[in-house]
């Protein structure tokens, strides 16, 4: 299986927490996890053998959080899958999405 990182956790055109700002770890995971589950919204169901996982790195600030892509480049479903994932990722927050931050209390750290 190969592993590919999105480095992000947000669409393109939102603003993410920065790691050392208060709730950083419990923001960054609702980022990320809203983030994969529109991403599937969008782009559809991973194939069988596929997924996107949370993950932690490590850092001299401490540690980050990023989405990677889990899947088995000799398979060229999952391949696709994954470029699709790569080349499709959302620009915005959906309205599903931004109704979860909002509950959340989210939005001093992202744009409105």
């Amino acid at each position: 299986m190969e592993e590919f990182q999105l480095g992000t956790t947000v669409p393109h055109d939102e603003d993410c927490i920065q790691l050392g700002q208060p709730n950083y770890s419990a923001y960054s995971k609702l980022e990320a996890n809203l983030l994969m589950k529109q991403i599937i919204r969008e782009l559809g169901n991973p194939p069988e053998g596929c997924r996107m996982k949370l993950i932690g790195c490590n850092h001299d600030f401490g540690t980050y959080y990023d989405i990677a892509l889990e899947y088995d480049r000799e398979k060229e479903e999952h391949a696709k899958w994954a470029l699709k994932v790569e080349v499709g990722l959302p620009s915005k927050w959906d309205y599903e999405s931004r109704k979860e931050l909002e509950k959340e209390g989210y939005y001093p750290y992202s744009k409105k």
